[in-house]
């Protein structure tokens, strides 16, 4: 497996650690939860971290790691990738592109030598990153899927999509969003604008029992390349989230706190017109569930996301702009099977149980879990 190094583009934020509440920049509008029963605002700060930054020098600083990282997956210099090849192509029935997977390790002890990482963090694991690549024809057609649809469903509406097209995302709500009207920020030669960042929580159903479902509160940033139909989106973790006045998820013993960090890259490719769609990401779900048998799963399940939004896709194009997401009730991906613990088994005295997959009560955020809508998609 190829190793990467602190010495080229590698930093503190974009990374599986994650970062602390108390580094979120400030200034964002929380939505309170529908509990009331969230943590003390009284942030815990990690003396060892880097310190909470203004929201444009977040933004220009996630970027300035995110961008030459995912590159390096199919550099647009047209240069050889620098990630390992991972098998061959997977084929599905719903994409008339292959999907090729990568891999990649970022060593712990790379990982030490970067300033602002925490200086608690003692006996760094190596983060162990899969990525897939795929071509698609820029149409609204059977097989694939044109920019715009691209646009609204994994830039502008990232997480509502996750929930109405993958049977394992159960439910999701934005906890905090801040305003970004006019930022703009320029990173390795390009000038990116358009620019969201919010931290979601979202729930992931978890089979088999008794393992539990995960919640995973992330931070998101999304932002697009001016004079460029291309824009990128990154999710990183934020790990004491339940210190927040504004958690829920994150409370909810019901459920296992998991992390995962992902950088997803779409455009239109200069040569051809058609659209590249590259993401990479780290995980972890926690729990008892060893780091080495969840990495064996994460390459087929990235695969896998591309013939669930090539299957849902064409739901959109229909003259109801608006209409119901795929069934949950169906056969779930799953995690290999791991013994319980006390992080991992069925709690009796919870609090707020995991979402009923065929309920029809509102979620936290009035998003009907039944029939969980997004707004319309783009005429075509």
């Amino acid at each position: 497996m190829k190793h990467l190094s602190s010495s080229t583009f590698l930093g503190p934020w974009v990374r599986l650690e994650g970062i602390a509440t108390s580094q979120l920049p400030p200034g964002a509008k929380g939505n309170e939860p529908s509990n009331q029963t969230s943590a003390s605002p009284e942030f815990f700060h990690d003396p060892g971290s880097a310190p909470a930054p203004d929201i444009k020098s977040f933004i220009t600083s996630v970027l300035s790691e995110s961008i030459p990282f995912i590159d390096g997956v199919a550099p647009k210099s047209g240069g050889p990738t620098t990630w390992k090849v991972n098998g061959s192509p997977k084929k599905y029935s719903s994409s008339t592109a292959p999907v090729h997977l990568y891999e990649c390790t970022v060593l712990g002890k790379e990982l030490d030598k970067l300033e602002g990482m925490s200086q608690y963090s003692a006996d760094r694991k190596d983060e162990t990153w899969f990525c897939r690549r795929s071509v698609h024809k820029d149409a609204a057609e059977e097989g694939t899927a044109n920019f715009d649809e691209f646009k609204h469903n994994f830039k502008e509406h990232h997480a509502e999509s996750e929930v109405a097209f993958t049977p394992t995302v159960i439910d999701r709500r934005d906890a905090m969003r801040w305003d970004t009207s006019g930022i703009e920020v320029e990173v390795r030669g390009g000038l990116w604008n358009n620019i969201t960042v919010v931290v979601e929580e979202m729930k992931h159903k978890i089979d088999p029992k008794p393992l539990k479902n995960r919640t995973f509160p992330v931070i998101q940033i999304a932002a697009a390349l001016e004079g460029t139909r291309e824009f990128i989106f990154v999710s990183i973790p934020v790990h004491n989230f339940d210190k927040s006045p504004y958690a829920e998820f994150a409370l909810d013993k019901a459920l296992v706190v998991a992390a995962y960090v992902s950088i997803e890259r779409i455009r239109v490719l200069p040569t051809n017109g058609d659209i590249e769609w590259v993401m990479a990401t780290a995980a972890n779900a926690k729990g008892v569930l060893p780091q080495w048998m969840q990495n064996l799963a994460v390459p087929g399940a990235i695969g896998k996301d591309v013939e669930l939004f090539m299957s849902w896709i064409p739901s959109q194009r229909h003259t109801n702009p608006v209409p119901a997401p795929i069934s949950k009730s169906g056969p779930q991906k799953t995690l290999p099977r791991a013994p319980a613990s006390s992080n991992d088994n069925n709690d009796t005295n919870t609090t707020h149980p995991p979402i009923s997959k065929a309920g029809t009560k509102p979620s936290a955020m009035g998003i009907d879990s039944s029939n969980k809508e997004l707004p319309a998609a783009p005429a075509q």
